[in-house]
């Protein structure tokens, strides 16, 4: 009932493809425009994620400079 011939199958859309490749190429953009919407969703998220964690990182490596910085005048003032 189920018996599917994948080679049939394959042979069937190469000659699909062969005879009206305009259709065939609108059909097979037309089937993967939602995972390129999810892609650029997802690579949008990624690339604003990224950018937060790297603004996150400048200010704590600018926090602890200035930590340090307090440190070293104290330090100073205490020797003196």
């Amino acid at each position: 009932m189920f018996d599917w011939d994948w080679r049939e199958m394959l042979l069937s859309m190469i000659k699909w493809a062969a005879t009206d490749p305009w259709n065939f190429v609108y059909y097979v953009l037309l089937c993967l425009s939602p995972l390129f919407l999810i892609s650029a969703v997802l690579a949008w998220n990624l690339a604003k994620q990224i950018e937060a964690k790297e603004k996150e990182q400048k200010k704590k490596a600018k926090r602890e400079a200035n930590i340090n910085k307090i440190k070293k005048q104290q330090k100073s003032k205490k020797t003196d």
